[in-house]
């Protein structure tokens, strides 16, 4: 008996989403123009409106602009995370990480081999060219190779752009003194950066039209040009010296650009700390390591502290006994140094032998005891 089956409509297979790779160079996109907003958009913004008003009072304009800034980029970060949703998608958070790591890199590496090849091929830059292009070639591997899906995704699957608390409840004493010691370690490191002058510094240098300002030689400037202090040729008549003395007023600088990052003595500290506070308190929250400190602090809470008292009264017992130790180690060491300087057994030297060394202005070192 026949029977007849009805066809089954065509399946749709469902949408597919848009690949990691483009996701997270949109999202790069959008950070670094964010990124721009605060430190660029913002400040030019509000010198124009203070130019305009008549705001004078450097304080005043700092104070303003620092705070606008503040409110841009905290405006900014909520906008964000509503357009991503409550769920964005694995792993680009982790490939908006590395795309900024590999725009750097790239960045660094193009310029740098720019900068070697005009200055001429020597061995020293042939070298440097043959590292810069291995390092290119990394960069191509790290897309090629899918490495960069695996760890964009192992970043977010680990938590490291999450903004929960792993186990908030446990471990709290242990985290609060891991958190600490990193704090500290970085710390050590900016005030090491700071006190020793590493980072680069503007100054304020006089134009020959009687303006002040910025030299930028502490700014990351792409594109600029630098301007030298001019030399003073010496058959130059007076009024050339004059010029030139004038014109050196406003030299050093860096002249025309784009401003990465301005006043890196203070920017870079705050980044890095930024950056620590961050890292901090991830790696407290990374599940692995967080339930090693809770367990730590779990094992400690099973150790049996001695009280005050008894602690008091063994810490007595230690020092006298070590006291006792001491005198009665003198003790001896004075005894067999009596004994064995006697004459009848002669094994140290006496103490006329010694007064007789000690008179002699070639004397030798006692070698037949």
């Amino acid at each position: 008996m026949a029977v007849a089956v009805q066809p089954s409509p065509e399946t749709r297979k469902p949408a597919q989403p848009m690949s990691l790779v483009a996701a997270s160079l949109i999202g790069t996109v959008l950070v670094l123009a964010a990124i721009a907003v605060v430190l660029h958009g913002v400040p030019w913004l509000w010198n124009a409106i203070a130019d305009s008003v008549g705001v004078r009072d450097t304080l005043v304009r700092v104070f303003v602009r620092v705070t606008a800034q503040v409110a841009a980029a905290i405006g900014l970060i909520y906008l964000g995370s509503r357009l991503h949703g409550d769920k964005p998608p694995t792993g680009v958070r982790g490939g908006i990480f590395f795309m900024i790591l590999v725009a750097f890199t790239v960045f660094f590496c193009v310029r740098t081999l720019a900068d070697v090849a005009t200055r001429g091929f020597t061995f020293g830059g042939l070298l440097v060219m043959l590292l810069l292009a291995f390092a290119l070639f990394l960069v191509v591997q790290f897309f090629r190779t899918g490495r960069f899906t695996q760890w964009s995704m192992a970043l977010d699957q680990g938590g490291w752009f999450d903004t929960h608390n792993y186990k908030k409840t446990q471990g709290l004493r242990v985290r609060r003194l891991t958190i600490l010691g990193i704090l500290l370690i970085a710390g050590s490191g900016v005030m090491s950066l700071m006190s020793h002058h590493w980072l680069p510094e503007n100054s304020t240098v006089k134009f020959p039209d009687a303006t002040e300002r910025s030299n930028r030689l502490g700014d990351w400037v792409i594109g600029g040009t630098y301007e030298p202090v001019l030399e003073v040729p010496k058959n130059a008549s007076d009024a050339e010296k004059e010029r030139i003395r004038l014109e050196n007023r406003s030299r050093p600088r860096v002249d025309g650009g784009i401003t990465v990052l301005p006043d890196l003595k203070y920017t870079v500290p705050l980044i890095l700390i930024a950056a620590t506070l961050w890292f901090a308190w991830r790696v407290v929250n990374y599940p692995t390591f967080a339930d090693f400190l809770i367990a730590t602090e779990a094992e400690i809470n099973k150790v049996s502290w001695t009280s005050r008292r008894a602690l008091i009264r063994d810490t007595i017992v230690v020092l006298t006994s070590l006291v006792l130790i001491t005198l009665f180690l003198f003790v001896v060491d004075l005894f067999w140094g009596w004994l064995l300087s006697q004459p009848w057994i002669a094994v140290l030297p006496t103490k006329e032998e010694q007064a007789i060394h000690g008179k002699s202005t070639d004397s030798k070192p006692v070698t037949d005891w």
